[in-house]
């Protein structure tokens, strides 16, 4: 797996948070795009082509909850993995949406992040590379 041929897109209101997974996955090697509402998101998955999305859940003008919905109905197979500042957000996402790849509690472990971003596309062709 060559990560600069991947596309990761972080979704997070918090511009101290957004810019530090920023940094390190860049450093892990993807192309990195962000979006600091769930309605940038909508907008960067129509232009961009994504092959992940990592999303706070609180964010302004629509949260996760109601986000991921909207984002499965144009790209049932996106792989998104989730985070919250709400532990106990876990087990609604779980019963709501258990089409996510994962849920992440802030403080968000970066090792862990990165570990399951890496075993998430592992094996997956980038996006812009399928026909």
């Amino acid at each position: 797996m060559n990560p600069k041929e991947f596309t990761v897109l972080v979704a997070e209101d918090e511009e101290a948070s957004r810019f530090l997974y920023e940094e390190e996955l860049g450093d892990d090697g993807y192309r990195i795009l962000s979006a600091e509402n769930g309605l940038q998101v909508l907008g960067i998955l129509e232009d961009q082509i994504v092959d992940l999305l990592v999303t706070d859940v609180k964010m302004p003008d629509m949260n996760a909850l109601e986000l991921i919905p909207r984002v499965r109905k144009d790209f049932p197979d996106l792989p998104i993995l989730v985070v919250s500042a709400f532990k106990a957000m876990e087990s609604e996402f779980a019963l709501k949406d258990s089409k996510i790849s994962g849920f992440f509690a802030k403080p968000v472990n970066l090792e862990a992040l990165r570990f399951k971003i890496k075993e998430i596309l592992e094996g997956r062709m980038p996006r812009r590379m399928k026909k």
